[in-house]
């Protein structure tokens, strides 16, 4: 049995591409520039925002400055802090599998590459106390897959890494836990395929929430 189980956020416990994409063609209307493919754009989450902002500039424009960032930056975040959960809602199955945990005595934690304040306002009206630990990407640290908020959280959380393991939908959440020195779960119904979760190593690949359940409790 793991001692705890830490998950990423959006495209694991969250379906909010919608949400996520409403707010990037926002901020492109602010530009008067097209929207983006709905396809193209789930592949860029799971980076960061920063990033994912940078890869969507990269299209529109062959040199922009650190301005045009913060602008778009700016714009996209306004939006999104009032529309965040205008449709973004849990996956199926979620809720009763952080149920299932939390009597199971299992510490659940999430880490999330979305900023601080907008992941705990998004855990906190969705979630309650069914999550223990909430970390966003916060000012001094670096972006997922950098380990460093991982190792916090498992420190925070008073376990040995042996004992903890980290659930995501992308490659980036793979490399995350391979970085921090522990085991991993890829889920299927996020923003990535199987063929880019078992060529990063995956140690774990499920497709509904109840197989999360063994593996944590049964490991």
């Amino acid at each position: 049995m793991f001692k705890a189980a830490i998950f990423d956020l959006d495209g694991t416990l969250m379906d909010s591409a919608e949400d996520l994409e409403a707010a990037c063609n926002y901020a492109l209307d602010k530009f008067n520039l097209h929207h983006v493919d709905s396809q193209k754009y789930k592949l860029l989450l799971g980076t960061g925002r920063r990033k994912v902002v940078e890869s969507i500039l990269d299209e529109y424009f062959e040199n922009y400055d650190e301005n045009t960032i913060e602008e778009f930056l700016f714009h996209y975040n306004t939006y999104y802090n009032k529309h965040m959960l205008d449709h973004t809602k849990p996956y199926e199955g979620i809720l009763d599998m952080l149920d299932y945990l939390n009597k199971k005595s299992i510490l659940t934690a999430i880490l999330s590459n979305k900023p601080d304040d907008f992941t705990k306002k998004i855990v906190s009206q969705t979630f309650g106390d069914k999550i223990q630990y909430v970390n966003g990407l916060k000012d001094g640290y670096q972006a997922k897959p950098d380990p460093a908020s991982l190792l916090d959280i498992i420190c925070d959380l008073k376990a040995e890494k042996n004992q903890c393991v980290y659930i995501g939908d992308t490659e980036i959440d793979i490399r995350t836990a391979k970085n921090a020195g522990i085991k991993s779960i890829g889920v299927l119904w996020g923003f990535r395929n199987s063929s880019v979760l078992q060529d990063e190593g995956a140690d774990y690949i499920v497709s509904t929430a109840d197989e999360i359940k063994k593996i944590v409790v049964h490991n």
